[in-house]
């Protein structure tokens, strides 16, 4: 039986076998992992749970002092570096608003900036000390949400623009491979070379500015 053989322009296999160079080196992420980062919790919804927590413990009975310190024994561990200073006032019982907690506020994530303050504005006293904490959360739920829509229509554009991109290489490399003509008036002469490159590096170009685009929004 005959095999055929489907020829494959040089400067492809060398891509190919570069790229293939380049990564052989780099570990791969193994299943545990990749499951693991798919599976990670969002900052905005880690915040928010704790704040659940912490009002739970205040509509049992606890000051919000004793519901910060209980609720960060059960948070997420990331949490811990971000309710360091928090919990230190809590536990000497100094006065939430101070300006070393706002400081260390400010130095944080939007999220976890929003929870410290959040906890401050709710360390006020009064009956509306639950209501700020649920209200908190809430927010902070509203802002995951808003950002996880914002990070699908980037990723959308990115793809739209990766398609569009490709396509007029799969066309151009198309009627190279099948047309005569086509392929003397690309690489017969000096005009057709340069309006090819410069069409190659035109593409390049508008791909990373579109993920560039795309990415300040996501």
């Amino acid at each position: 039986m005959e095999i055929v053989r489907i020829p494959v322009p040089l400067f492809i296999v060398r891509i190919v076998a570069l790229r293939r160079l380049t990564t052989a080196g780099t570990p791969r992420p193994t299943l545990t992992a990749r499951l693991r980062r798919k599976d990670s919790v969002e900052p905005a919804l880690v915040a928010a749970g704790f704040l659940d927590v912490v009002d739970r413990h205040v509509q049992l009975g606890s000051s919000l002092r004793g519901a910060i310190v209980s609720a960060s024994t059960q948070c997420d561990p990331s949490l811990s570096e971000t309710l360091r200073v928090i919990l230190l006032y809590c536990r000497t019982g100094a006065s939430l608003d101070d300006e070393e907690v706002l400081a260390d506020a400010a130095r944080r994530r939007a999220d976890d900036a929003f929870l410290v303050r959040s906890l401050v504005a709710a360390g006020a006293g009064g009956p509306g000390t639950s209501f700020a904490l649920q209200r908190a959360a809430w927010v902070l739920r509203e802002r995951h949400a808003v950002a996880s829509e914002r990070r699908m229509f980037a990723a959308q554009a990115v793809f739209a623009a990766r398609i569009l991109s490709w396509m007029p290489v799969v066309f151009g490399i198309l009627m190279v491979a099948t047309n005569g003509s086509i392929r003397s008036a690309y690489f017969g002469g000096t005009a057709g070379f340069v309006c090819v490159v410069v069409g190659v590096v035109l593409n390049i170009v508008g791909r990373r500015w579109m993920r560039r685009i795309a990415c300040s929004f996501s």
